[in-house]
Order: structure tokens, then sequence, then C-alpha cells
């Protein structure tokens, strides 16, 4: 295993994971889902995957087929729901050899996998999901019943699971929630429901109790630690598994008046320092993150110029004896001083979800338990344990 060679580094506290798995457990009292698409929201999905289901998460769920496909490498025996399903022959077949759960929602495309797995001498297993009101993907409310039947009586398939997902659940109002969970109730008073029926996601499993028949719940974000709304924090305790921290790489008094990076958008005002920092939008830290600042000796200081693909620079001129190699943290805790996603999706206008997500596969992470590394994952060797 080639060691972790950058500075710029994220590490991921595995015993947190395992700690949010069961708090979504204990609030929702049913299975849970734990989702790892997006590489575990840019935590790593194989490692994650591993201490959720360690800590009592029934299966695991990521977006596409690809994306199953390098999971069950890492997971070989642990049941996986590929949210997007199939949309042609080589993503059925290459679900059906490796047995993935696929959505669906149409029936000719069940039918195809059907055909598909009879082929294979397998059956193929998925879940049905109906569109109660996010208007994305999912069986229209009027037919669904119907189409689920059809599926339901194809040789070659089993549905193991129904499931919808919700617009609005995140917000402080909750009626459009409430409507789309009276509607997949209706729906489920139509058909048999199957072993596994799942509705809410992290902010439905936060905002409201469980609803009776349902058996499962689908949460990413609150696996990673993060909240899905201000409103919604105290309704979890949830421990933030990620942390992404570099050192500097230069420092350099300059006088006033002088630009950096870019542009020269930002010229100083004063005699000051500047100092240097390898961690840029190449890494996942945006372009548009102009009022965040970064943790230099316990001071939150200021991104000061444009942000380049490799490099950041902050103004350290009011912190004594900053020298190269000192860590600057992007996303964590020094001295006693924290930054959170949430402060940087601030910074730049977005969520937490895309914060952690947006940080680049180059940015090796390093896998935590009881404060030893167990794993780490790098371009140069992907996931490997220690």
């Amino acid at each position: 295993m080639t060691p972790v060679l950058r500075t710029t580094v994220v590490d991921v506290d595995l015993d947190a994971i395992a700690a949010n798995t069961r708090a979504v457990r204990a609030r929702a009292g049913v299975d849970v889902i734990a989702v790892v698409k997006g590489d575990g929201y840019g935590h790593g999905a194989e490692a994650v995957g591993e201490a959720a289901m360690d800590a009592g998460a029934s299966a695991l769920a990521v977006a596409t087929v690809e994306e199953a496909i390098v999971l069950r490498r890492a997971r070989p025996r642990d049941p996986l729901l590929v949210l997007l399903g199939a949309t042609d022959q080589m993503e059925r077949d290459a679900a059906i050899a490796l047995d993935l759960a696929l959505t669906v929602w149409d029936v000719e495309p069940a039918r195809a996998l059907a055909e598909a797995a009879r082929a294979a001498g397998k059956t193929a297993t998925v879940h049905f999901k109906v569109d109660t009101g996010l208007t994305r993907l999912g069986a229209p409310l009027a037919e669904a019943p119907d189409r689920y039947r059809t599926i339901a009586s194809l040789p070659g398939v089993k549905i193991d699971g129904v499931f919808t997902h919700l617009a609005s659940a995140d917000e402080e109002d909750l009626a459009t929630t409430a409507q789309q969970l009276d509607r997949f109730d209706a729906f489920l008073a139509a058909i048999d429901p199957p072993r596994l029926v799942h509705a809410s996601a992290s902010a439905g499993v936060a905002s409201l109790p469980t609803r009776t028949g349902m058996t499962a719940v689908r949460t990413g974000v609150s696996i990673y630690g993060l909240h899905t709304a201000p409103h919604l924090r105290g309704r979890l305790a949830l421990t933030p598994a990620l942390s992404w921290r570099s050192r500097v790489h230069r420092v350099a008094d300059v006088p006033r008046g002088t630009g950096v990076s870019y542009g020269h958008e930002y010229r100083l005002p004063r005699d000051g320092r500047i100092a240097t920092v390898p961690v840029g939008y190449g890494d996942g830290l945006a372009r548009t993150s102009h009022g965040a600042r970064l943790l230099v000796h316990g001071t939150a200081v200021p991104i000061v110029g444009r942000i380049a693909m490799e490099h950041v620079m902050l103004d350290v001129t009011q912190i004594r004896d900053v020298k190269v190699g000192d860590e600057v943290v992007v996303i964590g805790t020094q001295d006693g001083a924290t930054l959170t996603a949430d402060d940087l999706a601030v910074a730049r206008g977005t969520i937490n979800y895309e914060v952690v997500t947006a940080i680049m596969p180059r940015v090796p992470r390093r896998y935590l338990r009881g404060g030893r590394l167990v794993a780490t994952k790098t371009l140069a060797d992907g996931y490997a344990r220690c």
C-alpha cells in the first residue's frame, strides 16, 4: 500500500458513522438503508458502508450501477440498492450478475430486467418507486397500483421494496410532506406491500415520527453527521465524521498594495503576511468560497484573492509565528475553534451535502476507529485496509 503522500488530507471518523447510524435507527425505530451514493457523500463508500452495516444498517444504497460495482468489490455480501435503476442492457446484466436490487417504476424496463434475469438463471430483486409529489422519478400515483401488480407478476422478478421520496421534509411547514405520505399510504392500501416500505430520508427521520406501515428509512446525510436544516439540529444527536486539513506551504511578507492571486482582485490594505496553502478548487474548495475562512493556530483567517486549482492564500498578518508546515483546517477543530461543512456552505451559497460530496478523489482519505488508522483511500491504491 502506498503511504498517504499529500499534506492535504481528509480524515473520516468511522466511530462517528456508527454512532450516527445507531442514532437514526433509534429515532426511526425501523431498518436503516444507509445511502452511500456520491462515494459516500465524499467520505468514501467502502469504509462508510462497512461502518454503517456494522452499526446495524440493513442495506446500502447507491445512485448508479457503476457505483454498486465498485462497492460490491469491498462489500461482497451486503444488500445493495441502486436508486436510479438500470437504463440499458449492460446495466441490467451487471446488476443481475452482482445480485443488486434495482429501482423500477415502468413495466417495460421491468419486463426487460425479468427476461435478462431468466436468461442468467436468476431472479432480479427490485424496489418499486412511486411519485407522490417530488415529480422526479417513480410511477405516477394513479397508475402505480396497476404497474406494481403487473411487475410483481413477472417471472424472474421479486419486488422486495416499495418507496417514495419526500420533497419538503426539511421545511418547517410539513403540509406538503403529510400530503405525500397520505398519498403513499393510499398506494400501500391498494397493494400487498413487500418486506421493505420506505419513504423518509434524513430530513423525514428528523422532522416526523415513522408512520405505521413503514419498515425502513433511507438516510444519507445524517449518517455522516450533517443536519438537513438548522431547525432540525435538536432532533438527532449527530457527530460530523469528516475533517479536512492541509498545511502551510509558503509564508511571505508583502508590502501594502501587493496584489494576491489571479487578477489581483485583492490587494493588501497594509503591510502584511500571506500564507499559501496547497488546497484549491481541484480538491473541492470551490472558487465561489470567497467569504470562507480557514483555521490557523486556532484562529479563523480569511481567504484572500481568487482560489486557484491547487492553492488558496490566507491573510495571516494578525497571527504570530506562522511558519511552513503549520496545520490549516478547512473543516474540523483546532485549538478549541471549529469550522463546519455548514460554514463553507454559507460562504459559497450552497448546502453541506454539496460541500463534502465535492471533495475530489485526489484528496487522500484516512479512516479511523478508536483513533487508530484502519484504512486509506488514495488515487494510487484506491480503498485499502491497513
